[in-house]
């Protein structure tokens, strides 16, 4: 018996000292793997820093992409690692890889939450995302009304957070501007919707469609067509009383879409509201290299001072993704707000009016 619990010993220490033989073996390969890989900085960090400069000055932006990520990989916590992750993010811009710019302004934002320059990566961020997708809808030139409107409320929400945060930053006026005209697309692109029933007779949808408008965005430039969709299609389904209220509002505050007659006059299908002014890219701002002077940034600023657009910005916000429309029930957030309007004057038949499932 005792023979039998000394062999047993003997072949456990020998099998655990197999296995550690073994282990060691598997670690030195795995170090002597890693070594293979790992590579070390062949230039302090000035040189590769002053290597990104140069490439910058001559616009050649790959370039300066690999010198500011070695920077950044090599030195992630030295002088020039901050700065460094700031023109990083320019000249991805410059170099249109837009989904890596996503990346570092994001970057940026989680590692100096404190930066002044926090401004600058929120603005870089909401124009990249402005811009619809980084890769497929930047390869054609679409209204932005009519692009997927998840990137236009990422963008939205940058520009956001930049001016409640940072209100008297230089990139501000340029940024609540641009909240401005993405409010603007969101109900132009219920708008869209709402012409495509008018030509198909749907006319309770396209009603549904132009409430939304007058419902979620009453500042924007869309609601006299909103109005005027709205009489027009409930006088199309003949409810005339209900139709007559839209049009007193019309009469009042835009008298252009009624005709001599009193019927409603909509703008050719296809084109928009008119009045409406089309922003453009070169109305907004030009950005460059992030500074402490700020110099390389111009703004530029239309119809308004710079405490008003912001201030006009700042009234501002998106109906809420999730809620519902059309053939949906309504959320209680929409419910509250559609009491609120019709407590300025709109026809409450509306709100008893049956709904649609109309998604195009």
């Amino acid at each position: 018996m005792k023979s039998f619990t000394t062999a047993k010993t003997a072949t456990a220490l020998l099998i655990a000292g197999s296995l550690a033989l073994t282990g060691c073996s598997t670690l030195k390969n795995v170090v002597k793997k890693d070594d293979d890989v790992i590579t070390t900085a062949e230039k302090p960090e000035a040189g590769y820093y002053q290597d990104a400069q140069n490439a910058l000055e001559k616009e050649r932006y790959r370039e300066a992409i690999m010198a500011l990520s070695n920077v950044r990989t090599f030195y992630p916590t030295g002088a020039y690692a901050q700065q460094a992750l700031l023109d990083l993010i320019y000249a991805q811009f410059q170099a249109n890889d837009f989904e890596a710019v996503t990346h570092s302004t994001s970057e940026f934002i989680r590692l100096y939450p404190t930066s002044p320059h926090l401004d600058y990566a929120l603005y870089v961020q909401g124009v990249t995302n402005m811009g619809g997708s980084p890769k497929a809808s930047r390869l054609i030139r679409l209204d932005q009304s009519q692009r997927d409107t998840a990137w236009l409320r990422l963008a939205f929400s940058d520009f956001q957070t930049l001016v409640n945060n940072f209100p008297n930053s230089p990139y501000a006026p340029d940024a609540a501007q641009r909240m401005v005209a993405i409010y603007n697309d969101f109900a132009e692109h219920e708008l869209t919707a709402a012409r495509w029933y008018i030509k198909r007779d749907a006319y309770l949808a396209a009603a549904n469609r132009a409430r939304w408008v007058f419902q979620y965005y009453p500042q924007s430039q869309s609601v006299g067509e909103a109005i005027a969709i709205m009489a027009y299609s409930y006088e199309q389904l003949g409810m005339t009383d209900t139709a007559n209220q839209y049009k007193t509002l019309l009469q009042i505050n835009h008298p252009n879409y009624l005709r001599s007659d009193g019927t409603v006059r909509l703008p050719n299908q296809g084109a928009t509201s008119w009045g409406k002014r089309a922003l453009s890219a070169a109305t907004f701002g030009k950005f460059g290299r992030a500074t402490d002077d700020t110099a390389s940034y111009t703004g530029n600023y239309q119809g308004a001072t710079k405490p008003q657009v912001i201030r006009q910005a700042g009234q501002l916000n998106l109906a809420p993704a999730a809620a519902q429309k059309d053939g949906e029930k309504t959320s209680a957030p929409a419910r509250e707000s559609s009491r609120r309007i019709l407590g300025l004057g709109l026809p409450a038949q509306e709100a008893e009016a049956g709904h649609i499932n109309d998604t195009p």
